[in-house]
């Protein structure tokens, strides 16, 4: 499963990080692949935009928050037909009013179509980790922060396991 992952702190309280990662709703807003999102009864529903919807014959994701610990720890699975992405946040506040948060995105296929969206998912991952990032880096700007990576601007974007 190709992912990518990265360390950054927000110059915000971890209680406003917390409070917008949270809700699945902001996670949608920050990816690039997702147009819209829609509430059922019992879930949210991701759009899929063109042309990764028909380039992985999958148009919706269901999301869901599979882990959670209070302002800790938050993962997160969007499930479709051919398609599966995932994510995880580890939060921990370092200072008054700043928030490190380890942040990683995950994707696979699922069943015949993972041999055509895997080797590209893999060339991309990092790319949409950068992008997923920088929306996040924007939102948070309006609630009043100026994050910074930590490490050095070369390396930020390496694979890590946690």
């Amino acid at each position: 499963m190709p992912e990518a992952s990265l360390e950054i702190c927000f110059n915000l309280p971890l209680v406003s990080v917390w409070g917008f990662i949270s809700d699945l709703k902001n996670i949608a807003s920050c990816l690039r692949f997702i147009g819209r999102v829609e509430k059922t009864v019992d879930s949210l529903i991701w759009k899929v935009k063109v042309p990764m919807s028909i380039t992985t014959r999958t148009s919706v994701l269901k999301s869901e928050i599979t882990e959670i610990e209070e302002k800790k720890t938050l993962s997160w699975t969007a499930r479709g037909e051919h398609l599966k992405w995932s994510g995880r946040f580890d939060l921990e506040e370092i200072e008054d009013k700043k928030t490190r948060a380890k942040i990683r995105l995950e994707v696979a296929g699922l069943g015949p179509m993972a041999m055509i969206i895997n080797p590209t998912a893999a060339l991309q991952i990092k790319n949409q980790l950068k992008y997923f990032v920088e929306q996040l880096k924007k939102r948070f700007e309006e609630l009043g922060d100026s994050s910074t990576p930590t490490g050095s601007q070369n390396d930020i974007f390496h694979d890590m396991s946690y």
